[in-house]
């Protein structure tokens, strides 16, 4: 696993859905501004921006599960 222990690989993955879930929350927002605006000729772009970014979370959400599944009952390392 690149040298991280499981704790370490399960939090960064929850750091990245926590930075995720924060950059989908920026989108919708900005979505949601070119709307109210008329901008609607860049609307369907920003919305496939914002569908990569939900798929990203999503995957990042997915890898935590296994993450979690794997090293739920995985013996903790000790002191060497």
């Amino acid at each position: 696993m690149s040298g991280f222990s499981p704790e370490d690989a399960m939090a960064m993955e929850r750091r990245h859905i926590l930075e995720g879930e924060q950059r989908v929350a920026v989108q919708e927002a900005r979505v949601k501004e070119l709307i109210e605006k008329g901008y609607n000729w860049i609307v369907p772009q920003s919305n496939e921006v914002l569908r990569i970014l939900r798929d990203s979370l999503e995957l990042s959400r997915e890898r935590l599960r296994y993450l979690e599944r794997r090293y739920r009952n995985a013996p903790k390392a000790g002191p060497d």
